[in-house]
């Protein structure tokens, strides 16, 4: 899954947990897994078409994307973000694993349960309207009810979710339709400029909305 993980965040931002904290934790397995595929530790092939909806084949990403290890991070995130924030570390930690949680449900099964363990995942990448629909809802569900729980501070704030939710569509329509990375390291590379764009964007949006009353 790629922006549908910004559902979860948006969805339960407003309050201890900001915007962009949350746009972090739902992608922190990703942020991740970009650095340890740039060193060599995790590995993707690219393969045009490899699902209707991209070019990844996943084959080996144990220390970011199992079970045991999203379980793992999870709890660190979720741990330094509670004595960070004094607070919301659940919802942090949640966050994170939530990540783990909607892959299943998209990926092909390059999943592993633990090291060496049996792969899983439903594979609905390989129906990418129904993909594509799935994430678009997720989003447009969370950003709703993010701006539900918030109130705006002016022109600004009805302006930058717009904004937000343009870019992650735009994002979202090139990863279904675009052309397939160059190699590994360009996927990788690809990934963190796309995390760090998008956080900093929900950043924006943080500024011009308040809890609300």
């Amino acid at each position: 899954m790629f922006v549908g993980h910004y559902g979860p965040a948006a969805g339960l931002a407003g309050g201890r947990v900001k915007l962009w904290h949350g746009f972090v934790a739902v992608q922190f397995l990703d942020i991740l897994w970009a650095p340890f595929v740039l060193l060599g530790v995790e590995h993707v092939r690219i393969v045009e078409n490899f699902t209707a909806s991209n070019h990844f084949d996943l084959y080996n990403m144990p220390y970011t994307h199992s079970l045991v290890m999203a379980v793992m991070w999870s709890v660190l995130f979720g741990g330094a973000y509670h004595f960070w924030r004094k607070g919301g570390g659940l919802t942090a930690g949640g966050l994170v694993f939530s990540h783990w949680i909607l892959d299943f449900v998209t990926h092909k099964p390059d999943l592993e349960l633990w090291f060496g363990g049996p792969k899983v995942g439903l594979s609905l990448w390989d129906n990418r309207p129904v993909a594509i629909s799935t994430e678009l809802g997720l989003l447009i569900l969370g950003l709703g009810i993010y701006l539900l729980r918030t109130t705006t501070k002016g022109l600004a704030g009805q302006v930058a979710p717009a904004l937000l939710f343009v870019f992650l569509l735009a994002a979202q329509v090139f990863g279904n339709f675009g052309p397939p990375p160059q190699g590994p390291a360009a996927a990788a590379w690809t990934a963190i400029i796309a995390y760090a764009l998008f956080a900093a964007l929900a950043a924006g949006v943080d500024a011009t909305r308040e809890p609300g009353h």
